[in-house]
């Protein structure tokens, strides 16, 4: 199997040693890294949906034909599946075939027929891109304004809102944040970002957190580690390799697993509501309100993109030209 590590037989009968066996488990572990925890559950879910498409028109999922994946992302299309989405389906279908040990459908398409359906597919029911609402300063604090009392949950929440929109944070990042990637410095905070979606290899990254006057992620954050002070035999060892935002009980007692991305998600979201914020919240709302509130205050693109860690500098300049768009309009003069 592709994820799977089938040695050859030893060149004698005796059986395989501890230390083999233990050799062997490790580097499964180190085979199953290939590809990040996400994107083994995408692809789960992706097979399964594929298999009861299969299994609801009585065909063969593997091996699959070619006709048959085709016709898997028209009908996955015509239901409103993104082209990015249908595009991983297809790459889920081709790895679980190459697990099984079987060509992959795509690699037996000699008439290019399923990428022949992925390009109809992006042109027929193409749609623009969904925008979330981004949660810029003034939104943020309006957040924060609906977050009361001082207990373990506000002070959470708080440092979550403050944090993730000062980081421009994906949630993935935030999910991931231990006490040791945390560091104060005179002016603010120093963050150890270790991995991140475009940095799977954990070459790491850091950025610097301002103290701030308005929302103050760093003060905010204090509070939260008060709290994990209180709880220290939950605070980690002397390396700090414990997670910063910590899943509570429903009694607010503070436990040792860390808070998930959907726990970012329903907070950014039941803040938007408290608040009377209009627009569709999102977990990406914190990251995006961060490049929107930098490119309203005319911060240098270079620099944006470095506090984003955004690959691609476009992606960046999208912001500054969705607020510069009515300044210096080349009709001024005549119009």
């Amino acid at each position: 199997m592709a994820s799977d590590l089938n040695l050859p037989a030893t060149s004698f009968d005796a059986p395989l040693s501890a230390e083999m066996l233990a050799e062997i488990e490790a580097a499964r572990e180190t085979l199953a890294a290939a590809k990040a925890p996400s994107t083994r559950r995408a692809y789960s879910s992706d097979w399964n949906r594929f298999c009861a498409f299969c299994d609801d028109r009585n065909f063969e999922a593997l091996p699959a034909h070619p006709d048959v994946v085709a016709l898997f992302i028209h009908v996955e299309a015509n239901a409103g599946t993104s082209p990015i989405t249908l595009g991983r389906r297809v790459a889920a279908i081709n790895h679980h075939h190459q697990d099984a040990g079987l060509i992959a459908p795509v690699a037996r398409d000699t008439g290019g027929v399923v990428s022949a359906m992925l390009a109809g597919a992006r042109r027929r029911y193409a749609r623009p891109p969904t925008k979330k609402a981004p949660a810029d300063a003034d939104a943020v604090k309006q957040m924060l304004a609906t977050i009361e009392g001082t207990g373990t949950r506000p002070a959470r929440d708080r440092a979550l809102l403050a944090l993730g929109m000062a980081g421009a944070f994906r949630r993935s990042e935030l999910v991931d944040l231990q006490l040791r990637d945390i560091a104060f410095a005179p002016k603010g905070l120093t963050v150890t970002i270790r991995r991140s979606k475009r940095d799977q290899e954990q070459k790491g990254t850091q950025i610097a957190i301002p103290q701030g006057r308005a929302i103050r992620p760093v003060t905010l954050l204090k509070h939260w580690l008060h709290h994990l002070d209180l709880a220290d035999p939950l605070a980690g060892d002397e390396t700090g390799s414990a997670p910063l935002f910590r899943r509570l009980t429903r009694s607010n007692a503070i436990t040792a697993s860390p808070i998930t991305d959907k726990t970012i998600v329903r907070l950014i979201k039941s803040a938007a509501s408290a608040a009377g914020l209009k627009g569709d919240y999102s977990g990406h709302s914190l990251r995006s309100g961060f490049l929107t509130e930098a490119a309203a205050n005319r911060a240098n693109v270079f620099k944006m993109q470095q506090h984003s860690r955004h690959k691609s500098i476009e992606t960046v300049a999208g912001y500054v030209r969705s607020i510069e768009i009515h300044d210096d309009h080349a009709g001024d003069d005549f119009l």
